[in-house]
């Protein structure tokens, strides 16, 4: 799958573009072997997929290591997609 690498570093908080859907919605057609029918499926598979990456994303980046060492640190945004994801 590809995706917005100019996006890799900055969490997007908009939805996909209708050009970035097509395009993956293309890219499942073409893995099926360009059978035809199942254009709504690969458009709404697209959509999912690049919506859920923003949380992908969160989920592989390190938590924040704490403020004052030896002091605990509260679960951050990362620590929870992470348990949700995992």
């Amino acid at each position: 799958m590809t995706h917005r690498k100019e996006d890799a570093t900055k969490m997007p908080n908009q939805r996909p573009t209708h050009q970035e859907i097509a395009a993956r919605a293309h890219q499942l057609y073409v893995e099926r072997g360009r059978l035809p029918g199942h254009e709504m499926d690969d458009w709404l598979q697209a959509e999912y997929e690049l919506m859920q990456l923003p949380v992908r994303m969160l989920a592989e980046m390190e938590p924040p290591p704490p403020i004052l060492k030896g002091k605990p640190r509260k679960k951050s945004i990362i620590d929870v997609v992470r348990a949700a994801m995992y």
